[in-house]
């Protein structure tokens, strides 16, 4: 404790008493007991204040728990949600459009051959 031995600690609290005299010590001794339990509990406070930001960080740092927000991105599921409930526009039906009726739209079917432009393939040449 502080480098000092026992003999050392001796002569202290004699010459404490000589000078302070049998009143005053025992005040003294509570006091000085007081102040020691506050800094411990004050050094108690700092250790778990910086154990709650080690784990706090060591947290934020984890890839698995980055990976995990993103899988789990519950506000952009929602935002996706809304969207969807959005009333879609409406669909052209007949007798809508500028020429009051829309022809119907050519359906090829399987063994026909591809529109004007198309390869074989259906899709756009390129």
């Amino acid at each position: 404790m502080f480098g000092i031995g026992t003999w050392e600690l001796l002569i202290i609290l004699v010459l404490a008493l000589v000078i302070l005299g049998p009143q005053k010590l025992p005040e003294l001794a509570r006091q000085v007991g007081k102040t020691v339990q506050k800094l411990r509990r004050t050094a108690d406070e700092v250790r778990r204040e910086i154990d709650i930001d080690g784990v706090r960080s060591e947290l934020l740092g984890d890839p698995e728990l980055k990976k995990l927000e993103q899988e789990l991105d519950v506000r952009g599921e929602i935002r996706k949600a809304m969207g969807q409930l959005q009333d879609p526009p409406p669909l052209p039906g007949p007798g809508s459009g500028p020429g009051g009726s829309a022809p119907p739209a050519p359906v090829a079917g399987p063994g026909s051959d591809p529109p004007a432009g198309l390869p074989p393939g259906g899709g756009p040449a390129g």
